[in-house]
């Protein structure tokens, strides 16, 4: 993986989706230390809101678009290695 790629931020759509660095939707995010995966939008008159549930923790968050563009989260796609 290049840096540009390592450093993208995921693009968060108006509908709430999150695309990858390639543009493909992502349900998983990542800050290098957790894995997070998009569990949907909860629209707002106020801000919209995006839930992201830890997969390590299993805690669910909500958070306002803007701060969730803050973090240095990206798109992944988690793969589960074959059997050797």
């Amino acid at each position: 993986m290049n840096a540009a790629s390592r450093n993208a931020t995921p693009r968060l759509t108006d509908s709430g989706v999150i695309e990858d660095h390639t543009g493909q939707p992502s349900r998983y995010l990542t800050d290098e230390v957790n894995l997070h995966r998009f569990v949907g939008t909860i629209p707002s008159s106020v801000e919209h809101m995006i839930a992201l549930e830890n997969c390590n923790s299993l805690d669910l968050t909500l958070w306002p678009v803007a701060e969730l563009r803050a973090l240095r989260l990206r798109g992944v796609t988690p793969t589960v290695p074959s059997p050797a």
